[in-house]
């Protein structure tokens, strides 16, 4: 038998994980960088990081010892640790592995109040829920939100359900912020030269501006990121095209609009919900 690799995430705090696409609900998202641009960087780096953490429960159901295993995922999703709070998508799929092969465990409820998160590490989170639900029931419930790379991971469940009719739900995109501080580099005087080997090499430099070859390759690089995200979402909720059109928006929608979109199956609570997954097969 060969022996099972557990998958680790690091625990030391990286800026580059800030860095790059999120596919995040987007006012949100304009509070996050406002928290980053805030954050004392040399403190948070000599910090440390905090331990990865489950966030696992097991909920009886009363027969033969089994048991629910209800899977909490909160906040910003990054592959380790957020140093602002949020959950790691690496420990989330060790958690829904462990799940899936605990024979005391009847089925898996994926409990989801999060924004989004890193494009890095979601799809393969949204993976380990497909292979997961070969082994058993796994439903999604949003807990007041459930948006971008949160939904793309709940969409891949049995099920999908919304506490209540103010949750709110979808915010299909991806988005990746640039600044161009070439104007304020020229006030202070600053001119910035970069030697690469290609007109692309350089996109980004500080104190350079962005040309449109630039801006057209890093628009390509987000449309590229956003075909991975929207086929799970249409195979996991079963879209026709033209229902998959309608919510790709990156527009996030109340329940009761989502439940119309057939991105959510029902607006009940967490415990109308572990009642019926109870009772699944």
């Amino acid at each position: 038998m060969p022996r099972e690799i557990i998958i680790a995430a690091p625990v030391f705090p990286r800026i580059t994980e800030y860095l790059g696409a999120w596919a995040f609900e987007p006012s949100r998202f304009a509070t996050a960088v406002e928290q980053l641009q805030r954050m004392d960087w040399p403190k948070h780096m000599s910090d440390g990081a905090a331990p990865l953490r489950s966030y696992t429960q097991l909920v009886p159901t009363g027969r033969d010892g089994q048991a629910i295993a209800v899977i909490q995922a909160d906040g910003e999703l990054m592959k380790q640790q957020s140093s602002m709070g949020g959950t790691s998508t690496v420990q989330l799929r060790h958690d829904i592995r462990q799940a899936a092969r605990d024979p005391n465990v009847s089925a898996i409820l994926l409990a989801i109040d999060s924004p989004g998160g890193t494009v890095a590490g979601t799809a393969e989170l949204a993976n380990e829920v497909t292979a997961a639900r070969r082994a058993k029931p796994v439903w999604a419930q949003i807990e007041d939100l459930g948006a971008s790379a949160a939904y793309w991971f709940a969409s891949q469940a049995d099920m999908v359900f919304a506490n209540v009719a103010t949750a709110m739900v979808g915010s299909v995109g991806t988005i990746w912020v640039w600044q161009d501080d070439s104007k304020k580099a020229e006030q202070k005087g600053v001119k910035t030269f970069v030697f690469s080997t290609g007109s692309l090499k350089g996109t980004g430099a500080p104190g350079t501006p962005m040309t449109d070859e630039q801006q057209a390759y890093i628009q390509g690089l987000v449309n590229d990121m956003q075909i991975p995200f929207d086929a799970a979402v249409q195979k996991g909720r079963g879209l026709k095209p033209a229902q998959m059109e309608a919510i790709k928006s990156g527009r996030t929608f109340l329940a009761p609009e989502a439940l119309k979109l057939r991105l959510i199956d029902g607006i009940q609570p967490r415990a109308a919900t572990l009642m019926q997954l109870m009772k699944a097969k």
